[in-house]
């Protein structure tokens, strides 16, 4: 009996051991993932009336529309 409940012991650890580390990693993978889409830009949002290019990066279509604002703001009366 005692042996037996010593066994489901070291099962059950073993079991919250192995729980923890597929946990881990499958924080770890979506932390790298979230890392790298961000990196890339592609969190960004949408630039409204986005006239650029679509094979343009996001920091050339943030350029663009910055430029494009600056026109607009020294056209004003």
């Amino acid at each position: 009996m005692t042996q037996q409940l010593f066994d489901d012991h070291e099962f059950d650890a073993l079991l919250k051991k192995q729980v923890r580390e597929e946990h881990q990693r499958l924080f770890s993978e979506r932390r790298k993932v979230k890392r790298e889409k961000s990196r890339r830009g592609l969190f960004l949002p949408p630039l409204d009336g986005d006239d650029a290019e679509p094979d343009m990066l996001p920091s050339e279509k943030l350029e663009t529309a910055l430029a494009e604002s600056k026109k607009r703001r020294q056209q004003r009366p």
